[in-house]
C-alpha cells in the first residue's frame, strides 16, 4: 500500500494530479490533506484527485476531500475528483460529494474537464 508520503503528484498539461493511496482512513487521512493542500497552493488552478488505486475511503477521505475543496475555495481554485472504483463511488455518492465537486468517471475526462458524469 502506498502511504501519504510516498503517493505521487503527476502533472498533465495543466492541472496538477494527486494519485491517492489504495486505503484512505483515520490512519493516513492528516498526511493526505496536508499532501494535497500544499500540491493545490503550488497549482496554477486544478488539483485533481486521482482515485484510480483507492478500493477504500471512509468518512475519514471524504472529510480530506472536503478539507482540501474549502482551501481551494479560499484560494480561488478548483478540484476535480477522478476515477473513483464501484465501493468508493459509493461512499462518494451516499455523502453527496459529486454536488459539491466534480467527480469524473476517468482521468481523461477530469484532465479535460469534461463534464463529469456524477457517481
Amino acid at each position: 500500500m502506498r502511504t501519504a508520503a510516498s503517493s505521487p503528484a503527476r502533472s498533465a498539461g495543466r492541472p496538477t494530479v494527486a494519485a491517492m493511496p489504495a486505503e484512505i482512513d483515520i490512519h493516513n487521512r492528516d498526511a493526505l490533506v496536508q499532501r494535497m493542500c500544499g500540491l493545490l497552493d503550488a497549482a496554477s488552478d486544478v488539483l485533481v484527485v486521482d482515485m484510480t488505486d483507492t478500493t477504500f475511503c471512509d468518512s475519514s477521505g471524504v472529510h480530506a476531500l472536503l478539507s482540501v475543496r474549502r482551501r481551494a475555495l479560499e484560494h480561488g481554485k478548483r478540484i476535480r475528483v477522478a476515477a473513483p472504483g464501484h465501493n468508493v463511488r459509493r461512499v462518494l455518492e451516499i455523502c453527496g460529494i459529486a454536488k459539491l465537486m466534480p467527480v469524473h468517471a476517468s482521468m481523461a475526462d477530469a484532465l479535460s474537464d469534461r463534464p463529469s458524469t456524477g457517481v
